[in-house]
């Protein structure tokens, strides 16, 4: 088969995936910023209080795992049902609050455990590495872009429809909106594709044990780059205009320089996706995950030429897309199938943990000295080395059981 005859004939797993994260949990992301003025504005929220529920976020570094290993057991279209019924019931509730702050962290807690694994990419981007080969990379490329697609397409609209109907019916709209993109999705699933099917009776017991994962190599080597790499995925995420501010940038550049970000994202993924597909994984990691470094060191010698400053953010906003690619695309290329799910959502608790330390470490370099230099510093020599390590993965085959060498000794080889 054919690299564009793999896309015709399974273009219902890539359909599926995308609109699934597109209606799932990956859309909190964007209208949480179209939300957030109008609750603090009619309940009188403080700031620093709603700050706060983030910290719910550290939840996924359970939930990742958790749900990679039922999605090994039961397959992605059951584990996604649980998300497209509790998301919308979700917000639905949101449009229900009366004012106190508890109602949104319970119901942030609960959107976070029935959502944030069931239809994300650690559930659905199994669909497509379990059924494509010669365009995996790009299939999870296009896949990751759909949330930020859907959302530059319709937030739009849905700012314009909470302003003229209040913030509850945009609750309401939201979850009408994500029910039916969720079952959309569920129905382009074909039906008995994704049943997890054993090809012995012990493999299913095999896949599900954390053990044989935590005894390998190759996962060691995934967890530490990750957690290297990501150590400034916050200070991306949150800081970047202000980093840019500090450095005396004018506020109209800085706005330039996050939109330059956002698009830099999307073109990271669709081009790590292209070169995941045509080159060796390892060596694809290790150059789009490498990619900050370069950046944060330009932001740590106090750039200010507008170029300097394209270029930097050009950079971080590439790696920050490839990375969903990366991990995904490493997670089938190592690992055993039935296994894709309980590897990536321990990579993706381990991304958690990284950026959750990260944040602590970049609060109490700024409490110390005031300023983001010696974040930018260590961030960057944690990303150069966090890139090194993926080119260790050179070599290294299908990780297995002794037992189970014996019976697939051609995964056992060096895939590269």
């Amino acid at each position: 088969m054919t690299y564009w005859g793999e896309i015709r004939t399974k273009w219902r797993f890539i359909a599926a995936t995308c609109i699934g994260q597109a209606a799932g949990y990956s859309i909190v992301t964007y209208i949480n910023n179209i939300f957030t003025p109008h609750l603090l504005l009619e309940f009188h929220w403080s700031r620093s209080d709603f700050a706060r529920v983030g910290t719910a976020l550290l939840l996924g570094i359970l939930i990742q795992p958790i749900t990679g290993k039922l999605g090994d057991a039961f397959g992605a279209k059951r584990v996604a049902a649980v998300g497209v019924i509790g998301g919308p019931l979700v917000f639905v509730g949101l449009s229900l609050m009366t004012g106190e702050l508890w109602q949104f962290f319970v119901l942030t807690l609960m959107h976070l455990v029935m959502t944030s694994g069931a239809t994300g990419p650690v559930n659905y981007s199994r669909l497509i590495v379990k059924n494509l080969d010669l365009a995996r990379g790009s299939a999870l490329a296009v896949a990751a872009c759909a949330p930020a697609v859907a959302a530059a397409l319709l937030i739009p609209a849905l700012s314009h429809f909470i302003e003229a109907r209040g913030w509850r019916a945009g609750y309401i709209a939201v979850a009408v909106s994500t029910a039916i993109g969720g079952a959309l999705a569920l129905l382009l699933i074909p039906k008995g594709a994704d049943v997890p099917r054993p090809s012995r009776a012990d493999e299913h017991q095999w896949s599900a044990s954390y053990g044989f994962v935590l005894r390998s190599r190759t996962f060691h080597l995934m967890v530490s780059a990750v957690f290297l790499c990501m150590l400034s995925f916050t200070l991306q995420t949150t800081q970047l205009k202000v980093i840019l501010l500090d450095r005396g940038i004018d506020p109209s550049t800085g706005t330039l320089a996050v939109s330059l970000f956002a698009w830099a994202t999307i073109a990271g993924r669709l081009l790590c996706g292209i070169a995941l597909d045509r080159f060796p994984a390892y060596a694809v990691a290790a150059v789009f995950l490498g990619l900050p470094g370069v950046g944060l060191s330009l932001l740590a010698a106090g750039i200010t030429h507008p170029m300097g400053i394209a270029i930097a953010v050009s950079l971080l906003g590439t790696s920050l897309g490839a990375e969903g690619d990366v991990w995904a695309y490493l997670a089938r290329q190592y690992f055993r199938p039935e296994m894709y799910g309980t590897v990536l959502g321990l990579v993706f608790s381990a991304m958690a943990l990284s950026s959750g330390l990260g944040a602590l470490l970049l609060s109490q370099t700024l409490k110390q000295n005031g300023g983001f230099t010696p974040f930018l510093v260590v961030s960057a020599a944690s990303v150069f080395l966090g890139s090194g390590v993926l080119l260790f993965l050179r070599g290294h085959g299908v990780f297995m059981e002794p037992a189970e060498i014996a019976v697939h000794p051609k995964d056992a080889v060096a895939r590269t």
